[in-house]
Order: structure tokens, then C-alpha cells, then sequence
């Protein structure tokens, strides 16, 4: 029919619409979190947010992503990781690193101090730190947003290797026990390059490749997964109002100890299938928008690091203590604007400046080309 969108189950396509309104949540949860907004009965707006963001957000990520994994050699895989978030991370940690040297110099007057923080920012990423954490007797800072890259790369890495260890039915329990172990270690010592939490995201990855294996995003609906969803968001909501603090997986923190990590999963689960089916149904300007912006996660991702380390974005929430609705929007609406700004730049340059391989592509075809001319 006319109109209507092709989805196929398939295709990573499928959840653009997820990522776009995804990384537009990431981005104005890292905004409120500079501002205290209360509501009248007592409710932090920001709590709320962030408890939803830990809680649903950030494992239907890497549900998603576990889609697309499958079985292969180890050392495939492990070069495919590398290829693929090495280039981006390298590249955000000069940026990151540069601009945080610059700007802390001119807020604040002082390239000794300047080097001396841009040197932490830059050591945080080469360390693939999720937070702010002690090393050599140095508080190093955290690889922001980037921990989240480096801990599905490990995930992936990680359940590769159990794949090519284990029979297939004793995946789901080495799976678990890998989690359990990742839990385990976030209690003893900070691990670098969030090889912790690589092991706690173990369960998600697994989980979107189960669902792409049994096709329940296929399916006109699937009836346990809502009440399972419910069940563990009242089971999430309890853990948290009696612990009194809320999930955060990268400071590997679980108000539920290693139950949480499932009953993440489970919620993350409910969250993608419910906009996987969005997506198939609804087709306006708004959703085109919206996986626009999911098909450049990547880079928006990138560049919103660069500029939530690099720019001291405190000093601006300082000015809106009396009014921090509106400097939430304005900041909202300058970060936005920046990071859109970022990414039209670097479409442009690779619409009008081929890369590396294409250039190579492009001379082996020539060069084919004038030898197939030589000989007739």
C-alpha cells in the first residue's frame, strides 16, 4: 500500500526510531542533571529522570545492538570491535582533550592548571574509565557518555567467547554467571576500560540475539512480555524507594544487587519491542525526524561527549539558580544545536571528501580499468 513503511525484521533499520528518541533523552537527562527542579510534592524531576535512564534506557541500547550479533571466530570478532570503536574513541578523545585545554585555559585563566585537568580528561579515555576514579594515586576523570561504547564492545567480545566455549544450551547460565562475576568485580576494584561493566551488559546482548533468533519483534504481539515488564518495574521501583538510591551501571551500582541487572533487561526489552512497533506503524515528518537523528547516533553520541567534558557547562546552569526550568531549556536547546551543527559538518565532509577506502577502491577500479584498456 501507499505510504506505508517496509520493516523487516532483519534490518538494523528497524530501530532508528528508537535511537533518535534515545540519544534526544540522553541528551536532556545529562542536561538536568545540572539542575535542581522540584516538584511541589517533593519529587526530584531529575531523580525521576534519571531513574528511568538507568533503569530502561541504557539496557534497550544494548538489547538493540545484540541484535545484530553473531557467532564468529574470536579474533574476528575482537578486530571488528576494534575497528569499529577504536576510530570514533581515538578521535572524541583528542577532540574531548583539545577542547577542554582550550576552554579551561580561557574560563580560567591558567595553562598550567589547564594541562594539568586536560591531562586527566585525556588519561580518563586512554584508561576507558566509566567514572571518576583513583589510579597511581591520582583522581583521573571519567570517558563520559564514551564508557558506553567500550562496555558493548567488551559485552560483545565477551559473548563471542562464550559461544565458541560453551554449547548452546549452556549459554544462558554461563551468560548470568558472567554477569553475576561482572557485579562481583564493581564491588572489589574499579576495573579500567569497563571491563566490569562489559560483563554486566552480557545479558542484554544476549538478549536481543534471542530475539532476533525466535523473531519477537516479528510477531503481532507478545502477550508475557508487558506483565513480565510490569512486574520487574514495580519490583525496580521497590528496590529503589527501600535502598533509597537508584541503578547505576556505570559506577556499577544495583539497588537490587545482581537481580537488578535482569530485571533491566526485561524492562529494556518492553521498551524497544514497544518502539520497534511504533516505528512500523507510524510514518510523519516527526518519526522521519526522529530516525533521521538514530541513523547518526554514532556521531551524535561522539559529539555530545566532546561537549559535555570540555565545556563547563556548570558555570552556565550558575546563572539560571533562581529560573532552572529555563536555563534547562536554553541549555537543552544550545547543546542540541551544537551537537546539529557538529554532524551537518561532518556529513558535509563526507558527501564532498571521499574517505581513505574509497579513494582506494577508486584507483584499484582505474587502474584495473587502464590494464583491461592496455591488452585490447
Amino acid at each position: 500500500m501507499k505510504g506505508t513503511k517496509t520493516r523487516t525484521v532483519n534490518s538494523l533499520g528497524m530501530f532508528d526510531l528508537f535511537k533518535g528518541i534515545g540519544m534526544a533523552t540522553v541528551i536532556f537527562v545529562h542536561t538536568a542533571e545540572a539542575y535542581s527542579i522540584d516538584l511541589g510534592s517533593g519529587l526530584s524531576v531529575t531523580s525521576f529522570l534519571l531513574f528511568i535512564y538507568r533503569e530502561a534506557l541504557m539496557s534497550a541500547f544494548y538489547i538493540a545492538s545484540g541484535f545484530g550479533f553473531r557467532k564468529r571466530s574470536i579474533g574476528k570478532c575482537v578486530q571488528q570491535q576494534l575497528r569499529g570503536i577504536l576510530p570514533p574513541f581515538l578521535y572524541t578523545a583528542l577532540a574531548t582533550a583539545g577542547l577542554h585545554l582550550l576552554l579551561h585555559h580561557h574560563f580560567f585563566g591558567s595553562w598550567t592548571d589547564a594541562v594539568a585537568e586536560s591531562e586527566k580528561v585525556l588519561a580518563g579515555f586512554l584508561l576507558g574509565l566509566p567514572h571518576t576514579s583513583t589510579y597511581f594515586g591520582m583522581s583521573i576523570f571519567s570517558c563520559g557518555p564514551m564508557w558506553y561504547l567500550l562496555t558493548m564492545a567488551v559485552g560483545w567480545i565477551i559473548l563471542d567467547i562464550l559461544f565458541n566455549a560453551f554449547p548452546e544450551r549452556y549459554i544462558p547460565a554461563a551468560v548470568a554467571i558472567t554477569a553475576v562475576l561482572g557485579w562481583g568485580t564493581c564491588l572489589v576494584w574499579e576495573l579500567p576500560f569497563c571491563l566490569s561493566q562489559g560483563m554486566t551488559v552480557v545479558p542484554y546482548l544476549y538478549l536481543g540475539h534471542v530475539a532476533k533468533k525466535r523473531r519477537w519483534f516479528d510477531q503481532p504481539r507478545l502477550r508475557w512480555l508487558f506483565p513480565a515488564a510490569l512486574v520487574c518495574m514495580v519490583v525496580s521501583a521497590g528496590g529503589a524507594i527501600l535502598s533509597g538510591t537508584t541503578d547505576n551501571m556505570s559506577m556499577g551500582h544495583w539497588a537490587l544487587g545482581p537481580v537488578g541487572i535482569f530485571v533491566n533487561g526485561m524492562i529494556g526489552l518492553w521498551i524497544v519491542n514497544l518502539f520497534v512497533r511504533l516505528s512500523a506503524r507510524a510514518d510523519n515528518f516527526l518519526t522521519h525526524t526522529l530516525e533521521a537523528v538514530g541513523r547518526r547516533s554514532l556521531n551524535i553520541f561522539c559529539v555530545h561527549t566532546i561537549e559535555l567534558i570540555a565545556v563547563p557547562w556548570y558555570l552556565f546552569a550558575a546563572q539560571f539558580v533562581s529560573s532552572p526550568l529555563l536555563g534547562l531549556g536554553a541549555q537543552y536547546v544550545l547543546r542540541c544545536s551544537f551537537v546539529a551543527l557538529i554532524c551537518l559538518l561532518l556529513e558535509l565532509r563526507k558527501r564532498f571528501v571521499p574517505s581513505r577506502t574509497k579513494k582506494a577502491r577508486l584507483e584499484r577500479s582505474r587502474a584495473r580499468f587502464q590494464r583491461y584498456v592496455a591488452r585490447h
